[in-house]
């Protein structure tokens, strides 16, 4: 029998995938972009040559460890086979003869960077949202206004009532702080279902580019199989 796991469950594994990423293809990318425009540069004096291998050993590092995040996350991604190299000049270049290595670091340094980006900004906006609108009326008392007290509610209501409330209502902060809670909760109860979808973006992105084939079925995390 399989058991779907629970929403929170889900959510703190969607939430573990999804935010480190950002974090290592930045790194990922302020690391190899440099070193490869160096081995680019350095190319006609045959020190990029030795530079070039390195950079998509570097490269594949980093693609592999992108792999194993998706097959933690849950999702299947088979293992791609790379072609072997070998000890001094010529066995270095036949890392360069890899067409698997140089989408590596295509991946790493022009796709996976963009894509986790995205992914972080939408998850850090989303989670802010949720928390923000449900405790608005613990903190909200204390943000500096400007002539109108509480401008939300009172463009929310008036756009809806074409002025039929009161101002002394529409402006009050008891309205603007059911105003934020109901965004708030609107942005709670959709949080899963956007954390999934942009853990799925990332997963299919990583599995599309970096797996060996087609992968045997969706990249979603399956439930544990209990007895």
């Amino acid at each position: 029998m399989t058991t779907t796991p629970s929403v929170l469950t889900r959510l703190g594994r969607d939430y573990a995938f999804v935010l480190p990423g950002f974090f290592i293809s930045l790194f990922a990318f302020v690391l190899l972009v440099p070193l490869f425009t160096l081995a680019l540069g350095t190319a006609v004096i045959w020190i990029g040559v030795w530079l070039l291998p390195l950079v998509l050993l570097v490269a594949a590092g980093f693609a592999e460890l992108s792999r194993n995040r998706v097959r933690l996350w849950g999702g299947r991604l088979d293992q791609p086979a790379y072609r072997r190299g070998g000890t001094g000049i010529n066995g270095s270049l036949r890392y360069l003869t890899d067409p698997r290595r140089w989408l590596d670091l295509l991946f790493e340094t022009l796709i996976a960077f963009p894509v986790r980006t995205l992914t972080f900004v939408v998850s850090v906006a989303w989670t802010a949202g949720a928390l923000g609108g449900t405790t608005y009326v613990l903190w909200g008392h204390y943000l500096p206004r400007g002539e109108q007290e509480y401008p939300l509610a009172a463009g929310m209501l008036e756009a809806l009532t074409g002025g039929a409330i009161p101002d002394a209502v529409a402006t009050s902060y008891a309205v603007e702080s059911v105003v934020n809670l109901l965004i708030g909760v609107l942005f709670l109860l959709t949080l899963p279902a956007v954390m999934r979808g942009l853990a799925l973006l990332d997963a299919s992105t990583t599995v599309a580019a970096l797996g060996a084939g087609p992968a045997p079925g969706y990249p979603m995390p399956a439930g544990p199989r209990v007895a």
